[in-house]
């Protein structure tokens, strides 16, 4: 949020919250034990940065959350501490959320559960003539019908030679046509969990070539969901999607690595990729996306949600995989 709202979990003192005063209440709603330090707008945050190391003291290692914090955040933590060795304890702390238990995989279930009729839902919505733009308001409202309490991330919908930029814009000036290829990227949130999803069509028919690039891109993500076990490396995962579409004709096609895992942030650990060798672990939920991008032409991409069990995994996704012309 725009302003400092932290927690110093301590192993000898009770937990530390820095507060703005008008989220005091909300916070004291959660039951979360804490010494709550408020701070006001007009008197500023440092204060109470200043109070709560002096409930800390001094010679002491502090784990911050380095992908999180911000650059003022961190300041007014320097300012406020001497003799305190400040770490990244980005690894430290997402250990903790790699392995979900039921609880949230029930969330997670719920969030693909509402996405993927909001999917369906879009897809009949879908005609010749409409711009990207207004197809996402159309499954953005499709999300909120259907249960979500949020959007995991701003959705990608994107057409024609705009899905070869796998993170690119919807268009408003731009109206789907015969032929073109339609990629969807999105979640629901649900409790605070994510789903991450996507799919691509192609409006009216699709050409050989078009269907045979996709045709490439599912059979890397079918190896994927296939080989996905305890006990094997994110490196070796990546490998086995990867050459497959390295093995292909369309290897210059390649831009991104094979997924990441998911939970209460769209992109957290592991993250599914060479050279990565953590091994994976039964509760853990990972994204398989492999996708090919040909430059001012299409892009394919073919992205599910998949819980490691004890013995193999299972995909969270079901929305139907094959080559789908609308």
């Amino acid at each position: 949020m725009e302003r400092p709202f932290l927690i110093i979990i301590s192993t000898f003192h009770k937990p530390i919250a820095v507060v703005p005063v008008l989220e005091v209440s909300n916070f004291t709603k959660l039951n979360f034990e804490a010494d709550i330090i408020e701070w006001q707008d007009n008197d500023g945050f440092q204060h109470a940065f200043d109070k709560a190391f002096q409930l800390l003291g001094d010679n002491f290692t502090l784990g911050i959350e380095g992908q999180l914090m911000r650059a003022f955040e961190m300041q007014a933590i320097t300012k406020a501490t001497k003799n305190v060795t400040i770490e990244n304890a980005h690894k430290i702390i997402s250990k903790i959320r790699l392995n979900k238990d039921e609880y949230e995989i029930k969330n997670l279930t719920k969030a693909i559960e509402v996405a993927e009729l909001a999917l369906e839902e879009t897809l009949d919505f879908v005609k010749e003539g409409l711009t990207e733009v207004e197809i996402k308001s159309f499954l953005m409202q499709q999300l909120l019908k259907f249960g979500a309490q949020d959007i995991a991330f701003e959705p990608l919908v994107l057409a024609g030679s705009n899905s070869a930029l796998c993170h690119g814009h919807s268009r408003n000036d731009y109206k789907i046509i015969n032929g073109d290829c339609l990629l969807f990227d999105f979640g629901a949130t649900i409790n605070g969990y994510h789903s991450d999803i996507t799919r691509t069509f192609f409006l009216n028919n699709a050409s050989d070539a078009s269907k045979n690039m996709y045709n490439t891109v599912l059979k890397a993500n079918e190896i994927g969901r296939q080989i996905s076990k305890p006990g094997i490396s994110m490196h070796d995962l990546d490998d086995a999607v990867m050459n497959v579409l390295e093995d292909s004709s369309y290897k210059d096609f390649i831009v991104h690595k094979t997924g990441h895992g998911l939970g209460m942030d769209v992109h957290e650990d592991p993250y599914v990729m060479r050279k990565n060798y953590e091994l994976l672990e039964e509760g853990m939920v990972i994204t398989i996306e492999p996708g090919l991008y040909r430059d001012q032409y299409l892009g394919i991409r073919i992205e599910d949600d998949v819980l490691i069990t004890k013995k193999g995994s299972k995909s969270l996704t079901s929305f139907d995989r094959n080559l789908r012309i609308i």
